[in-house]
């Protein structure tokens, strides 16, 4: 086996390593990544790095760290081909190589995001510039993680992009510094710039597999339903959790349909097979039910953006939550 020598050498020996402690992640029988076995089978037909020095650390005990290896990896991949004019690997197996770390992105980003299933759960607060009691949008955020909001989701419909990407890099820090997580609506560039937890779309904004081309590979992604038949549909698109509702009356976002009411959220659940948000006229006082018929989080916008205190309504959102016996 010859070495690979020349300039992208160091870059070569970064990505074998990379390639060669990813190839040792084992996959659980729940959650199999068929394209590892791809990846261990081309290992022995790249040429060898060259000395390095190597630090074993074992194997990646995660999907997470396996994937970060592979994310790394790729992006050598694409600099020593755009770098490089002679390639020592020959554009077959570069070829071969790039075509099972596409694959070992997939599965491997569809475990950590099944992992990250326990994130959609307790309050979940929409953040709408337009819906604040003449408070700020980030004031209105820092008040709901105080009082116990476990996701943010922020829906700015009427601003620019470019306008609107200082708050949700604000919103972003501020989940993170929290151990919150922060969903973007619809603008699936932005989730991915400012590294939020995921994205949210609507039956018809980005289709689920045009969002998932600019999202990170780990970020998650849910989707608005109105209908059981769309619930299964966004789950048949890869959608990690689904929105149901409106649950009950709202004026915060023209629906054009009767209220679903807590019997349908019933059939949601039953019919779900991911997480289950339930959205729409959601209050305090008749968040009870729609925990107990099933829905995983709850989804407000004015119960807390207009309320007078909306750090307390969010408190009080969340004891109803738990003593509803949610996951808060």
């Amino acid at each position: 086996m010859t070495s690979v020598g020349g300039p992208s050498q160091s870059h070569y020996q970064v990505l074998h390593h990379c390639l060669a402690t990813a190839s040792r992640y084992a996959p659980t029988a729940l959650h199999p990544v068929p394209a590892m076995q791809g990846l261990r089978e081309i290992l022995p037909a790249m040429p060898s790095p060259g000395a390095m020095a190597e630090t074993d650390d074992g194997p990646p005990a995660t999907a997470q760290s396996a994937l970060e290896l592979i994310s790394i990896a790729t992006g050598l991949i694409v600099l020593w081909e755009e770098s490089s004019p002679a390639n020592p690997l020959g554009w077959e197996t570069v070829a071969g190589v790039s075509r099972v770390l596409a694959d070992l992105t997939d599965e491997l980003g569809l475990i950590v995001r099944l992992d990250k299933a326990d994130l959609v759960r307790g309050l979940y607060v929409i953040i709408d510039p337009q819906v604040t009691g003449g408070r700020t949008p980030l004031e209105i955020g820092q008040a709901a993680i105080r009082g116990g909001a476990r996701m943010l989701q922020l829906r700015d419909k009427l601003r620019d992009k470019g306008e609107s990407l200082p708050l949700a890099r604000g919103l972003q820090k501020l989940c993170a510094e929290a151990g919150a997580s922060l969903i973007l609506n619809d603008h699936a560039d932005v989730a991915a710039i400012v590294g939020s937890a995921g994205l949210h779309v609507g039956q018809t904004d980005l289709p689920v597999d045009q969002a998932r081309l600019v999202l990170k590979p780990h970020q998650i992604l849910g989707r608005s339903n109105h209908e059981l038949e769309e619930l299964e549909e966004s789950e048949r698109m890869g959608a990690d959790h689904v929105a149901f509702g409106a649950i009950y009356h709202t004026d915060t976002k023209g629906v054009g349909r009767p209220p679903q009411g807590v019997d349908r959220l019933r059939r949601a659940r039953e019919t779900a097979k991911t997480p289950l948000v339930a959205i729409g006229g959601i209050t305090a006082e008749n968040a009870a039910p729609v925990i107990e018929a099933g829905a995983d989080a709850i989804c407000v916008t004015a119960a807390v953006g207009s309320a007078t205190e909306p750090e307390a309504a969010a408190a009080r959102l969340v004891k109803v939550i738990e003593e509803a016996g949610g996951r808060v």
